[in-house]
């Protein structure tokens, strides 16, 4: 598959995959009595013990009900909505997510640890601090929650304003918590009570005196590099706040000494900090001191499952419900945090949870131009043109000066949805004149190359990719360089830049895939493809993109059976989004199996995928009149040897 780092993010607005995609079947309705339904009801209430009067009849804090999806009649729809309490939260349905918690609670004599930790966090949205208390100390009881009954009690003390308690019950826990989850709840909590030198000592002292940069997305350093970054932008703010800048501006030059190819971003980020611009500048307080450790509770957590399933050889997928739960009841604690909802939106987007990601935007207690644009674009994936043109106009609207180039440049990708390219490329042209910084200005230039990438503008496209990596020369904006290089017929300059890179990071799969999967397409060397994709495949057996980059490289040698065998696992790995990509690979491989049915049906699944115009109208031929001409010609393989040290030399490249 295409250039991979990018890929992804290519038509991506807000962080939210571009290539996740829901595949539509038509919906099976069935008509129903009014009979027969309250039968169904009264057989609920009988098994879970309640009466039908009750069965909604639960104390739940504004926060809660504000999130309650509702009926025709406007009433929440309440637990009995739901096969279980995961898909409330699948919903953005935090109402019925905490109602079924109490009713589980009411059921079992308050003997259910869980369900109490989660009931204590929506007392402590109400200000019952005392209840909330109470709940996290059954909790505690069990010996699996003790440490989260104890995390939760603590800031609830915060919250109440008593912090010498509320520090006291998090030191007693803080260094069993998951990841940095206690140093960071702990600098939380001092930033909150107004003792600042004591936060910044937590920071300084979480802070590695050498900072290592990872060598690319798949190194192990990943994860950690990820923290130091977290830690040194919140203790950056802090200081600036403080009103000691220079010491802010030092922790960004030593992030900038680690990572020399991005001096340009942390360059910005240094102007943000001189400036303020764009930045909160507000003492933090309890609740969002208290709804951001929560966040970083649930995402430590999910990096624990990454790490667990990476040692078991396997890649950690579907629906992470813990991580949703806690992200989406720190919002009752915070409901105007925007970037922990945004957050939330984009995991559920990212599972193709369109409505809910639409609802959680919805139920924001404020409209905002970021929101708009969320709105926007599930609106898009949901087939509501209409409703996201007016999303998109809301969202111009209300961008100040701060937003107005993000908001123009995610707006250009969304119209790019919509297949509106008149209005996308007019923003194309006049985006990059908003940018103020080197950095905004690349990623300016890169979007617009993008946007007249995908509607076969090549040229326009490759102008804006010099722009961007002349602004910014950096690894990415190398490759998307190359990308339009191609595209507009300069194929042995693109080549010879890849080879460059490829030289430079030997034991990225992801530049190893870029350059097997260039071999492929624009050129016959594909012996030299395949031994550089299995090596690439080798290293990350796990990534979709790999998978079928190597899976391609199957067909072009005429290996049909592996190739469908290889493109059929990137399909499984991503669902339960898809990529255009993947399903017009697999089309031509069916076709070619004499399995026409299904090579149909995967090309109309890669045009429910926004593909660009000219893969888009190559869809609909073969859509109309299939493949002409016989399959790739088959032929032996070529040798693979890795090699003991597992490396990529020069001859390989």
């Amino acid at each position: 598959m295409k250039f991979t780092q990018t890929s992804a993010a290519a038509l991506s607005v807000l962080a939210l995959a571009s290539c996740a995609a829901v595949e539509t079947e038509p919906a099976q309705t069935y008509e129903i009595s009014d009979a027969d339904q309250a039968a169904v009801n009264a057989k609920k209430y009988e098994i879970l013990g309640i009466s039908p009067e009750t069965a909604n009849d639960f104390e739940l804090s504004d926060a809660a009900l504000a999130t309650a999806v509702r009926g025709p009649d406007n009433a929440p729809v309440g637990p009995l909505a739901y096969a279980s309490p995961g898909e409330a939260v699948k919903a953005g349905d935090m109402a019925a997510f905490v109602a079924a918690m109490k009713l589980s609670i009411e059921r079992n004599d308050d003997n259910v640890p869980f369900a109490s930790a989660i009931s204590s966090i929506d007392a402590a949205a109400a200000g019952d601090y005392d209840r909330a208390k109470e709940l996290a100390d059954i909790a505690a009881e069990s010996t699996e929650l003790t440490l989260l009954g104890g995390f939760l009690k603590a800031w609830y003390f915060a919250l109440e304003g008593d912090f010498d308690a509320a520090i006291d019950a998090e030191l007693e826990v803080g260094s069993r918590l998951p990841g940095l989850t206690g140093d960071l709840s702990l600098a939380a909590m001092l930033e909150a009570a107004g003792r600042e030198e004591e936060a910044l000592a937590v920071y300084s002292a979480i802070t590695p005196s050498e900072i290592k940069a990872p060598e690319h997305q798949f190194d192990p350093q990943s994860i950690l590099f990820s923290h130091v970054r977290l830690v040194i932008s919140r203790q950056a703010l802090l200081l600036r706040r403080l009103g000691r800048v220079e010491e802010a501006v030092e922790l960004y030059q030593r992030l900038a000494e680690a990572e020399p190819e991005r001096a340009t971003t942390y360059a910005a980020a240094i102007e943000q900090i001189e400036t303020g611009r764009g930045l909160d500048n507000d003492p933090l307080d309890a609740n969002t001191a208290f709804a951001r450790t929560m966040a970083d509770y649930s995402l430590a957590l999910a990096y624990q499952r990454m790490i667990r399933s990476a040692f078991a050889g396997q890649q950690a997928s579907g629906f992470d419900d813990t991580k949703a739960a806690f992200d989406q009841l720190a919002l009752l604690i915070d409901p105007d945090n925007e970037d922990l909802r945004l957050a939330v939106i984009a995991d559920l987007y990212d599972e193709t949870l369109f409505e809910a990601a639409l609802h959680v935007a919805e139920v924001a207690p404020e409209e905002t131009a970021s929101l708009q644009l969320a709105k926007a674009q599930s609106h898009v994936r949901m087939e509501q043109a209409g409703e996201a043109r007016a999303a998109l106009g809301r969202a111009l609207e209300l961008a100040d000066e701060d937003e107005e180039l993000s908001t123009t440049s995610s707006a250009m990708l969304i119209y790019a949805l919509l297949g509106e390219q008149e209005s996308a490329s007019e923003l194309a042209e006049t985006t990059p004149d908003l940018a103020q910084t080197d950095a905004e200005k690349a990623s300016a230039h890169s979007t617009s190359a993008t946007i007249y990438s995908q509607f076969g503008n090549f040229e326009r496209a490759l102008f804006h990719a010099r722009a961007a990596r002349e602004l910014d020369d950096t690894h990415e904006r190398r490759m998307a360089l190359a990308n339009a290089m191609a595209d507009a017929g300069e194929v042995n300059e693109a080549l010879q830049l890849i080879r460059a890179e490829a030289l430079r990071r030997p034991n990225d799969p992801y530049m190893l895939n870029t350059l097997g999967y260039f071999l492929i397409e624009n050129t016959e060397q594909y012996s030299e493809a395949f031994r550089v994709l299995a090596r690439a495949n080798a290293l990350a057996p796990n990534d979709p993109y790999i998978a079928d980059s190597y899976g391609w490289a199957r067909y072009r040698l005429g290996d049909l059976e592996g190739a469908a065998r290889y493109i059929e696992q990137a399909r499984r790995l991503l669902e339960p989004n898809i990529h255009w990509e993947i399903e017009d690979h697999l089309g031509d491989i069916y076709w070619h199996l004499d399995r026409e049915d299904e090579a149909r049906a995967a090309w109309e699944r890669a045009l429910t995928d926004y593909p660009r115009e000219e893969t888009r109208q190559n869809l609909v031929e073969k859509l109309e009149n299939g493949l002409e001409g016989a399959p790739p010609e088959k032929q032996p393989l070529p040798d693979i040897s890795l090699g003991d040290d597992q490396e990529v030399n020069r001859q390989d490249i």
